[in-house]
């Protein structure tokens, strides 16, 4: 006997959930069809419902671990197992990761879960000391798969599906298609799933209104009134008022990007990473120049000078409201100016709540010179990096991989030791130099 018979509008409505989306629909029918299925969905697309749904028509009514399922931090197998037990399920849950007292772990399989929820490096460690039996595992899923490989955890996860000797099917869950799937996995026959879900974003207008002679205080306050987790990008028509703005903050202290035309393509790289990173919370930008790019998590779309047309007007809003499904454009006026004639509503004014000092963004960023041509991979950076006794995971933000050069975000009170470490180190066999991106 199966769990396939749970009533799912009742598990639904645990959840406050009324109906599935379209893309939990088609998992629901891909793994009818398919043993091994790659989902392709960003976070917030309902993914964790996706599968964990289509795991509980397959799970039996039987003693043993039935369901392992593998995420890559600490806070995703929390967030998975609260939506288990929030399903109320006839069926015990475990949780597995670092900074849980290893003891109450190794109690807890006491009574073998149906379905283990766990970061590879604890896993590991359980069957290492033979606190679980894998014997009844025929069930496998790799949440956030492309975030643990980026983590390093290769052959953590290599070790585990070593020991798993019964699972019948597998699911990999990930954010992007460009990932190498490591052989071990055994997945070469798989259906690819890629979800088209767009989700509907909000964007709010609001104005700021100072004096003529004012306007770079004005924005100065706005940028003294952002959270540490917030972000926005600032537009002037010109890239001499870009130069003027830049000059300004940097009086002030505010670390900041700038994106405008007659800069190298290595410079604009350069700025656009740091911004995207978080080791600055503002970028200066044309409109020329800032064209194309994306900016997945975006607060704040600032114009310091309105665009002259209603194209320009939208394609600076279409920055922001994205992935977040929210975000703010903010007008930047003088007295006695108008309102653009395309504007259908009149913006509110935007509350400022300036501190006293700018915030100093949580990361730097680091320019290594070798990359994509050097046969170097994201894999490689967190391995060198982590390799340090002073560094930790949490240490590094995101990395990109360039073709002959990469950039890496490490906590800014790190960075200069990560410098240091890194003389006279090699990756891959190759001397490498780590400096501070320009």
């Amino acid at each position: 006997m199966t769990l396939s018979n749970l009533n799912q509008q009742k598990v639904l409505q645990n959840l406050g959930i009324s109906a599935l989306n379209e893309m939990q629909e088609a998992t629901l029918e891909a793994t009818k069809k398919h043993a091994n299925l790659m989902l392709i969905a960003p976070t917030g697309s309902g993914k964790t419902l996706a599968y964990l749904l289509s795991l509980l028509t397959k799970l039996e009514e039987k003693d043993g671990i039935q369901a392992l399922i593998l995420a890559p931090t600490r806070e995703l197998v929390l967030q998975i197992e609260s939506v288990l037990k929030n399903m109320k399920l006839p069926i015990k849950i475990n949780a597995c990761y670092g900074g849980h007292m290893f003891s109450i772990e190794r109690k807890n399989f006491s009574v073998p879960p149906s379905i283990l929820v766990g970061t590879p490096g604890r896993i590991k460690d359980h069957l290492e000391r033979g606190t679980f039996s894998p014997d009844t595992i025929r069930h496998l899923i790799f949440d956030e798969f492309d975030k643990s490989l980026e983590m390093g955890f290769i052959g953590q996860m290599k070790y585990i599906t070593g020991q798993l000797f019964q699972v019948t099917d597998k699911i990999l869950v990930s954010a992007t298609k460009a990932i190498e799937v490591p052989y071990y996995l055994d997945f070469e026959d798989h259906f690819t799933l890629e979800s088209q879900q767009t989700a509907t974003t909000t964007l709010k207008t609001q104005k700021i209104t100072t004096a003529k002679e004012g306007k770079l205080e004005g924005l100065l306050m706005l940028i003294r009134s952002l959270g540490s987790d917030q972000n926005a990008i600032v537009f002037a028509n010109h890239r001499d008022a870009c130069d003027r703005i830049g000059e300004f903050l940097d009086q002030h202290g505010v670390i900041f990007s700038l994106f405008r035309g007659g800069l190298e393509q290595d410079e604009r790289e350069s700025q656009l990473t740091k911004f995207r990173n978080g080791s600055t919370q503002v970028l200066i930008a044309t409109d020329i120049a800032a064209r194309g790019i994306d900016i997945p998590e975006l607060d704040y779309v600032v114009h310091f000078q309105l665009p002259p047309q209603e194209t320009t007007y939208l394609h600076r809003n279409g920055r922001t409201a994205r992935m977040k499904a929210s975000g703010t454009c903010i007008l930047m006026m003088t007295e006695g100016d108008y309102l653009p004639h395309f504007l259908d509503e009149v913006p509110t004014e935007f509350s400022l709540a300036p501190q006293s000092q700018p915030i100093t963004p949580a990361f730097v960023t680091l320019h290594i010179n070798k990359g994509k041509k050097d046969k170097v991979n994201k894999i490689d950076l967190v391995g060198f990096f982590l390799q340090f006794d002073f560094m930790e995971k949490e240490d590094l933000g995101l990395i990109e991989v360039k073709d002959f050069f990469s950039y890496v975000a490490v906590k800014r009170e790190k960075f200069k030791e990560a410098i240091a470490a890194s003389k006279n180190q090699r990756i891959k066999r190759k001397a490498i130099k780590v400096s501070l991106a320009k």
